[in-house]
């Protein structure tokens, strides 16, 4: 039976139902049960964790729970008590002994340095361990991961580090080598739409069971996502279907149905006119979202039409963010849906020194191609003419494609790493790489909010950022687009 905390009804109802204890916690009992029979056995036995897994899925809440189970005067079943003094200091935020530290805000070396490895030697103060939370862990600099692991690798008797992270990738080897790492996973379906099930029997609401799976849907099972959006729509009165997709602007399965029935008619003025329907009450990247959800599940209904629909939903993903008016982007996708044109799949970005190999390449088998002596060599072969020029310059616009494919890579590792998410939206939205050419960066945007304010601010962190990915001095060249010409710009990369 689920418990609600004991909090405030002033609080959201993600932080109201955030869970307290293991048993609370839902879709994650293949970690559940480990981390209860090592609390049982022996507590006291510190190891170091690596929580990962999809955002949202409670890796934070376990990390508190975890410290409160290392440290709780009267576990019960593995559990902490929530009542003891100790647990009552870690929720209340009370001691020095526990520290929350958020990696994207603290990223380099001096940090690490100044809250944990100066501190980690001391003994705890209050509690009978100390426990330091890193979040996001994957956004620590090279040099504060060094700094780490020798506090890692030969911790106190009294410390116990709890890493979480969405990126188990990014997480240096030598990291992951020395802690136990525990995988965590989107909440099923059944066991989510049951949570929120719970939740609206406590709180009185009226509900349907299609709004809860609805909602369990389109917030991908991560399970804050899914009680924000039930916190939301619960100010409409009544959880249902029709105030789901108005106040959330998304789609139902009948919906989405009934578009793929007018896209079976190959109808071009009906299928647009579908579109500009669409256009006017949801959000059309949500809406290629979810299609591709309902053709994941619908697939063998149709398995021809739905896996030639799949790579126009795909194109569109592709693009949509990049684009300004999306009902436009749609309609341009279908179109070549129905022309019969296949879209073609975007290359894996290749790093700077397999580009210019790439590019070496291609322009040497362009020259083969058009050799009229097939005998002589590779070297040998130059365009001589206006139409081996085009070939060659068709190869290069191949690279050149890639090229910015690693640039909008590389701009996404950038922004990431600002610390204000004001600035990082702005910056993702309105921003971005145009070129990168020895050691100067040129950076296009359509915002003059961002030239006159932001970037007096910005300016140097950016410019440290992108020295730091690129491991070497760059400078900065700013460029002020009109709207019409970013986009257009956009859709050329």
């Amino acid at each position: 039976m689920w418990k609600m905390a004991d909090v405030t009804k002033s609080q959201s109802l993600a932080n109201r139902y955030r869970p307290q204890t293991f048993d609370e916690m839902i879709g994650q009992q293949h970690i559940i049960w480990i981390l209860k029979a090592k609390m049982q056995s022996d507590s006291s036995s510190l190891q170091n964790y690596l929580l990962c897994g999809p955002r949202w899925t409670w890796k934070t809440t376990s990390a508190r729970i975890l410290a409160k189970a290392i440290n709780c005067l009267d576990p019960h079943d593995g559990n902490p008590c929530n009542k003891c003094a100790n647990c009552e200091l870690i929720n209340s935020w009370k001691t020095t002994d526990y520290v929350e530290i958020d990696a994207a805000s603290n990223t380099w070396v001096d940090n690490v340095r100044e809250v944990i490895i100066d501190q980690a030697g001391y003994q705890p103060i209050s509690l009978k361990k100390k426990i330091y939370v890193i979040d996001e862990v994957h956004m620590l600099s090279t040099a504060a991961f060094n700094a780490l692991l020798k506090t890692i690798e030969e911790p106190s008797g009294n410390v116990c580090f709890i890493l979480a992270t969405t990126e188990l990738q990014k997480v240096p080897q030598t990291i992951v080598s020395r802690v136990q790492v525990f995988n965590f996973k989107k909440i099923p379906q059944d066991e989510m739409v049951a949570h929120l099930w719970n939740i609206c029997k406590t709180e009185w609401f009226e509900f349907e069971n299609e709004a809860l799976e609805l909602i369990a849907t389109i917030s991908e099972w991560c399970v804050r996502d899914a009680i924000k959006y039930l916190d939301q729509v619960s100010v409409l009165g009544k959880i249902s279907t029709e105030n789901v997709s108005q106040f959330l602007w998304i789609s139902t399965d009948a919906t989405i149905k009934s578009f793929f029935e007018v896209v079976k008619t190959n109808d071009r003025n009906q299928i647009f006119e579908q579109i500009d329907k669409l256009a006017q009450w949801t959000d059309l990247q949500q809406f290629a979202k979810q299609c591709i959800g309902y053709i994941d599940a619908h697939i063998m209904d149709d398995v021809d039409f739905y896996l030639k629909v799949s790579e126009t939903f795909s194109e569109i993903m592709r693009q949509v963010r990049f684009y300004p008016y999306p009902a436009v982007l749609y309609k341009i996708a279908f179109n070549k849906f129905l022309n019969g044109e296949t879209p073609q799949p975007s290359a894996a970005p290749l790093k700077r020194g397999a580009q210019k190999e790439k590019e070496v390449e291609k322009k040497e088998e362009k020259a083969e191609q058009i050799s009229p002596n097939p005998s002589l060599s590779r070297g040998e072969n130059k365009p001589a003419d206006n139409e081996n020029s085009s070939l060659t310059k068709e190869g290069d616009h191949e690279v050149v494609e890639d090229l910015k494919k690693s640039d909008w890579d590389l701009w996404e590792r950038v922004i990431s790493q600002i610390q204000s998410s004001t600035t990082r939206q702005i910056f993702k939205d309105h921003m971005t790489i145009d070129k990168v050419s020895d050691n100067e960066v040129s950076l296009i945007h359509d915002n003059n909010m961002i030239a006159k304010t932001i970037l007096e601010k910005e300016h140097k962190e950016i410019e440290a950022l992108l020295e730091k990915e690129l491991g070497k001095k760059v400078v900065l060249n700013i460029q002020w687009m009109s709207k019409e010409e970013y986009f257009q710009r956009l859709m050329w990369m």
